[in-house]
């Protein structure tokens, strides 16, 4: 059961670990890496237009690889680094209320408990017609990338949570 324990890590997580918030990192239209806190960027940035802001690595000995899905939505190819990732962009591409899709748009940034500086970025980020938007990881079972994967997946659901 997540129970409080949970509610705190969450808490937590959203406030930085000591407070500091967290900060979205990205690339701008024109080629420029931008850090805002986190709330400010949820709103004024368009997430959907953007390039990502790292590669999804190519791993020798591995069956799969980065690819690239074609997007009736956006019109353009979406990158995607898993089967997982590109079945999550499959769907929400046949969504008619999502108007915009790109992959990894964003790094999250915050400062841990410990004081060190932890970074994440999701691999996945929707824009609905009503404005919303959607920012997730598509990990092919919810073990996928151990301890670190799921501190990271506590601070993505506070970082949501906290602009809605």
């Amino acid at each position: 059961m997540e129970g409080d324990g949970h509610s705190r890590r969450v808490q937590q997580a959203a406030a930085g670990g000591d407070g500091t918030g967290i900060e979205a990192a990205f690339v701008t239209a024109a080629g420029q890496v931008t850090q805002l806190p986190w709330d400010q960027a949820a709103v004024s940035v368009r997430f959907e237009d953007l390039a990502p802001v790292s590669a999804f690595p190519v791993v020798p000995g591995r069956r799969w690889g980065p690819g690239w899905w074609w997007s009736a939505t956006t019109g353009r190819h979406v990158v995607h680094g898993s089967a997982a990732m590109r079945t999550q962009l499959m769907v929400l591409d046949r969504d008619p209320d999502v108007t915009g899709l790109s992959a990894r748009p964003v790094r999250l940034l915050w400062r841990a408990v410990d004081g060190q500086v932890r970074s994440w970025v999701p691999q996945l980020f929707g824009r609905y017609a009503d404005g919303t938007g959607l920012l997730a990881d598509c990990p092919s079972s919810p073990t996928t990338g151990g301890d670190r994967a799921q501190r990271a997946r506590m601070v993505l659901e506070a970082a949501c949570a906290r602009v809605g």
